[in-house]
């Protein structure tokens, strides 16, 4: 498997959540009626501004946190490929990567490195079916959203994500 070359500019999910809130701090001390910009609009336009901006502001976020997420598995992956640790999700791994062997344009899947989490003694069901639907919605949000979007539920918030984020970051740092 060709080597990952790491760029080191990875979000850290703490970081992600901190920039979420103060850009929402921000956007609410932005849309008061006294700013000149919202200069004749009534405080129900500017509130419906208000919420069209923190809806976005989610959106941004939670794309950003899933992304870092993909991120944090596929590095865990290439970790446990290159330590040749004793566990039985690393032991998988090698297994995967060997069949890779020859194809230069290996890339596990999503779904795949999800899967991995199923080995061993690391993450309930329930999670990594969570996982699945957070990504869907990722795969939504980073689309363009111009279609309906089923999962079943309602669509995840930033803060379920977020807790999501931080289950799986304490399983990969076993």
């Amino acid at each position: 498997m060709p080597k990952l070359i790491r760029s080191n500019e990875q979000k850290a999910f703490v970081d992600v959540r901190l920039l979420f809130v103060e850009r929402c701090e921000a956007l609410k001390a932005f849309c008061v009626q006294s700013n000149v910009y919202f200069l004749g609009d009534t405080a129900k336009e500017i509130r419906k501004r208000l919420d069209d901006h923190l809806r976005e502001a989610e959106y941004d976020a939670s794309l950003t946190l899933l992304a870092a997420v993909e991120a944090a598995l596929r590095l865990d992956f290439d970790y446990r490929q290159r330590r040749r640790l004793k566990d039985p999700r690393s032991k998988e791994v090698r297994r995967i990567a060997k069949l890779s062997r020859g194809h230069f344009n290996f890339r596990i899947s999503l779904v795949d490195l999800v899967s991995l989490l199923a080995i061993g003694d690391s993450v309930p069901n329930r999670i990594r079916n969570s996982l699945k639907i957070c990504f869907k919605y990722r795969h939504w949000l980073a689309h363009g959203r111009y279609w309906r979007l089923n999962l079943g539920r309602q669509k995840p918030t930033f803060t379920e994500i977020y807790q999501l984020a931080q289950t799986i970051e304490n399983v990969l740092l076993r």
